[in-house]
């Protein structure tokens, strides 16, 4: 989620993006859902061992697509034949690209999960057509399942998520559950969406952890800066933004691209109703940029992905003074003053 992964569109030649990605910061990028893969298949079934041969798939039923194709060519695994054997009403969810595509295996589906794929396949048409409030209101209802298969299918969805709406998402958040898993090294793809439920989570306790979460991140060039400085931001509010401008931002010593992160974790709570966290924001960025003026192409990155064009001024003189240096970084502060007078002028 956090995952927000930051698309970049080229416009006109430039790097300013100007659309935002799902909940994976720009150096993070989440994998495939069951939800991504189901809507980039052409056939879909339920498949268990054939009645005369154990270790062979067939398909009984079809969710999407036929069941006129010659097999699944792929053994069944004794670990699978054994939990067929204790339950006959369990199957293996398979789909595919095409008629010719490779079969992939998607899910074990007993009891727990079927009612999960009947729902997901009821709505995907809906989903496919790019209802995703929908999508992630759905999971937002399974991550507090009992099951850990469902629990963990809910963060990856959720993990696909825009902030902005993960945010708005009415969700149950087990605190001790995702503090538990949450630094497990075989589970490093659930880290960043626990980590900002953990910040959506309010619970004021975690304000240390997270803290020292951004400070490791610093120091290592951690790929989970963003997803610490997100949530500690959501958790603490304004006072963060200040804090992590102070020891953070200013600070010359840490590379450039460390820091751009922080400022697309703070440009994810920019342009709200919220007017302290606005003004903290304001003056947390002004101030950065003019310490530091080489920000100047990263702050206008990320605040132009979200559409906020309150720094145009602040960049703009950058730009005029010549403290803008770099080709690069002149195009994208000065794609970032265009689309923001475009913006301001429009009625």
């Amino acid at each position: 989620m956090y995952r927000t992964t930051l698309s970049f569109l080229l416009a006109a030649g430039l790097t300013v993006p100007t659309s935002v990605s799902p909940c994976g910061f720009h150096n993070y990028a989440p994998q495939p859902t069951l939800v991504d893969r189901l809507l980039g298949s052409d056939q879909i079934v339920l498949a268990r061992s054939a009645p005369n041969n154990p270790f062979r798939f067939e398909a009984y039923e079809a969710l999407e697509g036929g069941l006129n194709f010659s097999e699944i060519p792929l053994l069944v695994d004794s670990t699978t034949r054994r939990r067929f054997a204790l339950d006959t009403n369990a199957a293996v969810l398979f789909a595919r690209d095409g008629a010719y595509g490779p079969w992939q295996r998607l899910a074990y589906v007993d009891a727990a999960m079927a009612p999960v794929v009947r729902t997901v396949m009821a709505r995907l048409p809906s989903w496919e057509l790019g209802e995703g409030t929908d999508r992630f209101r759905y999971f937002a209802t399974l991550v507090g399942h009992p099951e850990d298969r469902i629990h963990k299918l809910a963060l990856r969805e959720l993990d696909q998520a825009d902030y902005s709406l993960l945010r708005s998402l009415d969700l149950r958040i087990d605190t001790p559950r995702l503090v538990a898993r949450l630094n497990q090294l075989n589970e490093n793809e659930f880290k960043a969406i626990r980590i900002l439920l953990l910040g959506l989570s309010d619970d004021v306790q975690l304000g240390d952890r997270l803290a020292k979460g951004v400070q490791y991140n610093v120091r290592s060039g951690g790929t989970y800066l963003g997803a610490y400085a997100t949530a500690l931001i959501e958790l603490v509010g304004p006072d963060a933004v200040t804090n992590l401008a102070a020891r953070f931002l200013t600070n010359r010593e840490i590379p450039l691209q460390t820091r751009e992160l922080l400022i697309e974790a703070i440009a994810l709570h920019g342009g709200t109703d919220d007017q302290d966290m606005e003004a903290s924001i304001s003056q947390a960025i002004n101030s950065a940029l003019w310490i530091d003026p080489r920000l100047a192409a990263a702050a206008a990155r990320q605040f132009g992905a979200r559409g906020n064009w309150s720094l145009q001024d602040a960049v703009q003189a950058l730009l005029e003074e010549g403290t803008v240096l770099g080709v690069a970084d002149k195009q994208d502060v000065s794609h970032y003053v265009v689309l923001a007078k475009e913006a301001l002028e429009k009625p």
